[in-house]
């Protein structure tokens, strides 16, 4: 198949989610033997450093800047829009899809995320088929948000939450076939589009490069991993500081809280200066030593969807993972056998300070955790969606 893949960023460096879930799934399709190519926002250098990386024909950045600024959020009222989605409107992006396809007829293009709807047209027109692979439900996203943020931003975001909903409709009646994450999003996609042609092709996880290490682990580590400028990690781990962890050290005194993620913002940077138990790295190139390091990885996120790669790296390593059921959404791991869920209240200190004391249940869960993220490779996910193409293109031709 030649496959056309239309990314928000270039996934290179694959150091975040996002960028990973793009990156593993493109990489293993070009091992399969598909001709496939990628167009994303970004530098040059990087798209050149991915096609090598990832066996590519070709990838190619586009100039546009996506960057968050206020003036075009207020701007963006004036738009019948999203916010998020509008950043993501570029003409420059237009005149590349269609300069690849006047060099190559694509079979499919598949749309790297809601915000990237905007192409789904055009490459309809260009005679393939359109595939709009959601990594997360966005609009659910927003309307979670909106319920922790302060006012007046939760003014904001509730409004922001009814635009992506019309948007995400109008996308998932569109596109060909809708790819979610979990099988929770595929049931939200088929709310907003009954008629939507969905399935489910999940995140998953480098078996080869996360892997148990039990003699890196260090006694009363607890290490949380995520990606600071976003808003449900930053929510995350002021919640988890305010009102877990003081009852977790006076538990557990000798008990250190590593925060592992890029941009924290001026307060979480300063936590260390006013608590010697924790400490906040910023970003790493690689967070296996860190994660290595925990006793305990914690997921508290109030907000958010979508599958935590972060969890099925932690999963992968044989570690002890406790998380909200927001934060395990999409993970159909059990609790108590391969994770830990605890709502964000007492009851999840409480999980936390337990795995820190018994080293043995801490182990098993680990144990089991490892055995059952083996079923989430990205050479099984890769050959599962391959035959979704095929049932897909086997449907007819544009």
């Amino acid at each position: 198949m030649k496959i056309l893949f239309v990314a928000p960023k270039i996934p290179w460096p694959a150091t975040d989610g996002a960028r990973i879930a793009i990156y593993e799934l493109v990489r293993h399709l070009a091992a399969r033997g598909h001709r496939a190519a990628l167009l994303g926002f970004g530098k040059p250098e990087a798209a050149d450093e991915l096609r090598a990386r990832a066996g590519l024909i070709w990838a190619r950045a586009i100039p546009h800047d996506t960057s968050t600024n206020y003036l075009g959020a207020l701007a963006a009222l004036l738009s019948p829009f999203p916010y998020t989605a509008l950043k993501y409107r570029s003409g420059e992006m237009t005149a590349a899809i269609r300069e690849a396809f006047n060099e190559e007829r694509f079979d499919i293009v598949q749309l790297e995320g809601t915000h990237m709807a905007h192409y789904l047209g055009l490459s309809q027109g260009l005679g393939a088929h359109a595939v709009l692979r959601l990594h997360n439900v966005e609009s659910l996203l927003a309307a979670r948000f909106a319920r922790t943020a302060v006012f007046p931003l939760n003014l904001y975001v509730q409004d922001q939450a009814r635009r992506m909903r019309a948007f995400e409709t109008r996308a998932c009646r569109q596109a060909d076939l809708c790819l979610a994450i979990t099988p929770e999003d595929a049931q939200r996609v088929l709310q907003l589009a009954p008629d939507a042609v969905t399935a489910v092709s999940p995140a998953g996880v480098d078996l080869e490069r996360y892997h148990p290490q039990l003699l890196s682990e260090e006694p009363g580590a607890v290490v949380f991993v995520g990606a600071l400028d976003w808003p449900p990690n930053a929510d995350a781990v002021r919640w988890f500081r305010a009102k877990v962890w003081t009852r977790i050290v006076q538990e557990e005194p000798t008990a250190r809280w590593i925060v592992v993620g890029k941009s924290p913002p001026a307060d979480i940077l300063h936590w260390p200066e006013e608590d010697r138990n924790i400490e906040v790295t910023g970003y790493v190139d690689d967070v296996r030593p860190h994660l290595n390091r925990a006793s305990v990885v914690v997921v508290p996120l109030r907000s958010g969807g979508g599958m935590r790669l972060k969890i099925l790296e932690a999963m992968a390593a044989g570690k002890a993972v406790v998380s909200t059921p927001v934060g395990a959404e999409g993970i159909p791991a059990r609790d108590g056998a391969e994770i830990v869920l605890a709502n964000a209240d007492r009851s999840f200190g409480v999980a936390v300070a337990r795995l820190l004391r018994e080293a043995p249940e801490r182990k098993r869960i680990g144990k089991a955790a490892r055995v059952w993220a083996e079923g989430f490779g990205w050479r099984r996910i890769a050959a599962d969606l391959e035959a979704e193409y095929q049932t897909l293109l086997a449907s007819g031709t544009r």
